[in-house]
């Protein structure tokens, strides 16, 4: 098997986790996206039996093993964008916490009045 095919098997794997993170199944039901992500996770199926079934044509089909390569190209690009969508999340959670704590501190500790 072709580093190729290492790397989008590996991927799709990373990508059925990702879909299924707390952080992002909170954002899609907030949003109403739950239904797209399911979508999206059917889509993933499907393409990993496909892509288990190019893996072998790939050598004797060159429309198969350009698909393979158009596929692991959306998959970098997939990464991406999961990659950013993880990092403001979890900033967005940073910046939530230190919020509350500054308000709780401010309810502590009223200012007081001139």
């Amino acid at each position: 098997m072709a580093v190729g095919e290492l790397f989008l098997s590996a991927f799709l794997q990373v990508m059925f986790d990702r879909l299924a993170s707390p952080e992002l199944l909170q954002f899609a039901r907030k949003e109403g996206l739950r239904k797209q992500l399911d979508k999206w996770a059917k889509t993933l199926t499907r393409i990993q039996k496909a892509l288990h079934d190019a893996k072998e044509k790939q050598y004797t089909k060159r429309i198969v093993k350009q698909w393979l390569d158009d596929l692991r190209d959306l998959a970098y690009d997939l990464e991406d964008i999961l990659d950013e969508f993880t990092t403001e999340a979890a900033l967005r959670r940073k910046l939530m916490g230190e919020s509350q704590v500054s308000t709780s501190k401010d309810m502590k500790n009223p200012r007081p009045k001139d």
